[in-house]
């Protein structure tokens, strides 16, 4: 009977190893491990033990307007491998921003060179067109660095507000022949549509209607997004004011503001807070035509037919900023529908982690299905990185 338990336990053992050495064992290995470690965001878990803390370096290389200052994250030891692009998105933290640090590490002892661009665009509130150039322009420098990466195995990820840009960058004749995969976290297909959202509480898609209070902070985001594409000199300067108000505190009371405003001011308040979705865009052609193009030109839709990259797209259910619709509107228009990869999931609101108490229901109706979830994502991503 001995002789039996040594002989299993050595079978098992070897089976193991088969499973972790070959190369689809492998990848759900270090996909497990980065589960863990997204699941666990606060503090560093089991790929911490098994893996060597990246070398970091600041680099800068020149952008469309003027030069940029980006890390790059390197696994070690140093080898050529696989790449991603990491757009901060609209935070004034830009690529300091320690969520954002921490996935990096996350994704680089997992096994991929991480570039982290400073836009400073976005990092000041601002999504531009001009942005998709400055994107497109650090994934050519990228792809450059040949002493550590692979350049046809490198993509990108963008955040939400910063998802679209850094999709429609993936569609630019420059690159889109370049880029292997793209990753959409919390993104949008269309402003507007976000816009109908913000103002209204109210989004739909396939003939199904919903309604989900909108988080107040997306509202003050658009408005500080758009300040300097104001005519008015000082309607620009009381909404600037207000805006500053309301990003340290949502619940401030700005009515002395409302009652100095002209009438480009007060369009721009209608759009954020009306009650018909019907409206927006009878809304939205009363503003400047500044603003309009730049509508235009930001949304993700109209690009989308020349994207050429793989995609993975990912939204919270729960997500109070950009309705979820949006990324069921951008798994429909992809291109190749065999080159696109989707997940609604619940365990993320927008882009931070939304757990439920650990029992018995919430283990079988949250945990397993949405751990599923989370964990046939990260296998997808890992499997760009060969």
């Amino acid at each position: 009977m001995k002789k039996k338990k040594i002989i299993l336990s050595v079978f098992f053992i070897l089976l193991f190893f088969c499973f972790v050495f070959t190369s689809h064992g492998k990848r759900l290995f270090w996909s497990a491990l980065v589960l863990n470690e997204i699941l666990h965001f606060e503090k560093p878990g089991l790929l911490w033990q098994v893996s060597s803390a990246p070398k970091i370096i600041e680099v800068t290389f020149p952008g469309p307007r003027g030069m940029v200052r980006a890390d790059l994250y390197l696994p070690q030891p140093i080898i050529k491998r696989a790449g991603i692009l990491l757009n901060h998105g609209v935070i004034d933290t830009g690529k300091d921003d320690p969520r954002l640090r921490r996935l990096a590490e996350i994704l680089c002892r997992a096994g991929f060179v991480i570039l982290i661009p400073d836009f400073a665009g976005m990092r000041s509130f601002r999504i531009a067109p001009t942005d998709i150039d400055e994107i497109q322009s650090a994934f050519e420098h990228f792809i450059q660095m040949e002493n550590y990466i692979l350049k046809e195995a490198c993509g990108l990820f963008g955040f939400s507000y910063g998802a679209g840009p850094t999709i429609i960058a993936a569609c630019q004749p420059k690159i889109r022949d370049k880029v292997r995969f793209v990753v959409s976290f919390g993104g949008y297909f269309d402003l507007k549509n976000v816009l109908a959202y913000i103002g209204t509480g109210y989004f739909e898609f396939g003939g199904n209607k919903y309604f989900r209070p909108p988080q107040e902070y997306g509202k003050w985001v658009f408005l500080a997004n758009n300040l300097d594409l104001v005519r008015s000199a000082k309607d620009r300067s009381i909404l600037k004011e207000l805006v500053k108000v309301k990003l340290k505190d949502e619940k401030a009371p700005v009515g002395h503001y409302l009652s100095e405003l002209g009438q480009e001011g007060q369009d721009i308040l209608t759009l954020l807070s009306h009650h018909d979705p019907k409206q927006t865009e009878a809304i939205i052609k009363r503003l400047p035509l500044s603003v309009q193009r730049d509508l235009e030109a930001l949304a993700v839709g109209a690009a989308l037919p020349n994207l050429k990259a793989d995609i993975i797209l990912v939204h919270g259910e729960d997500d109070d900023l950009i309705p979820f619709t949006e990324t069921l509107r951008l798994a429909q228009s992809v291109p190749d529908p065999q080159r696109a990869y989707w997940k609604v999931i619940r365990t993320f609101a927008h882009v931070d982690p939304e757990l439920y108490p650990l029992n018995v229901k919430n283990l079988f109706y949250f945990y397993l299905p949405e751990g599923w979830k989370m964990f046939a994502l990260v296998n997808k991503l890992m499997h760009y990185k060969g």
